[in-house]
């Protein structure tokens, strides 16, 4: 069963360059990232630039395409980063039926976006927009104009209730302008993880907003033991023995540095 990574708003690939090998050396599984249109390498179709056609639902309806094409269409594990946890979480509610497993890590839910909040910020990038045309960065003016759209079809997508999630949250909140905006973050993850039975909250302790910079070992670690809960009894000993090898050299390391 393969692992889908979805990076947070204007991330490529490289985002996850730190932890891909350890996961692919413990889990055995394929790994797979890619671009979303208009990022790294991947093209934008400007060829008609109404904004309703440049959504967070057309680029999940490309990923479906794409996936199929690859021939992984069938069972998969989510892992989802900032902006990238609305992508896993729409994905998840189209496809209840297949993904088995999501690492969350410091990722949207669609609880902290008040409509005050959307307001102000809709407010402020249309006036940007305004101001400052599109030549060639279409796709952060793409991005930046369809959040209203996004929470809108959030709160009609939630996270399936029958799928197991880990939910990572950063111990400091720092890059929030105001503290209150970094308590309600906490607060919105703590509801999402008490929500169902399945899901298990961890806050990164030390961590900013990317925790599988600050802290690669703890990441790895949770998107090993949601790999395995997949796994049929004594079917994950292999990834375990594996992963408890990688662990100890990991911190041991992790100290020296």
């Amino acid at each position: 069963m393969p692992i889908l990574f979805e990076g947070g708003a204007g991330a490529d690939v490289s985002i996850w360059d730190t932890i891909l090998k350890p996961i692919a050396d413990i889990t055995n599984a394929t790994l797979i990232t890619y671009d979303r249109a208009g990022f790294g390498k991947s093209e934008l179709d400007t060829s008609n630039r109404d904004l309703a056609n440049h959504g967070i639902l057309q680029g999940i309806q490309g990923l479906e395409t794409g996936l199929k094409k690859l021939g992984y269409g069938r069972n998969i594990m989510l892992v989802g980063h900032s902006y990238g946890g609305f992508c896993a979480t729409l994905y998840a509610a189209r496809h209840v039926e297949k993904v088995k497993a999501a690492v969350l890590i410091d990722a949207n839910h669609v609880c902290w976006f008040q409509d005050t909040y959307v307001d102000s910020v809709m407010k402020l990038r249309k006036d940007h927009w305004a101001k400052n045309k599109p030549t060639n960065n279409w796709a952060d003016y793409y991005a930046g104009l369809s959040l209203a759209n996004t929470v809108e079809l959030m709160k009609q997508s939630p996270f399936p209730a029958t799928v197991p999630v880990i939910d990572l949250v950063a111990g400091n909140v720092a890059p929030f302008p105001d503290s209150a905006g970094g308590v309600r973050w906490k607060a919105c993850h703590k509801q999402f993880a008490d929500a169902q039975p399945n899901r298990q909250g961890i806050t990164a302790y030390g961590c900013g907003h990317i925790i599988f910079r600050d802290n690669p070992v703890l990441v790895i670690s949770t998107i090993v033991k949601a790999y395995t809960g997949t796994l049929g009894k004594g079917k994950g000993d292999a990834i375990l023995n594996r992963f408890l090898s990688y662990n100890i050299e990991a911190v041991n390391e992790q100290r020296k540095k």
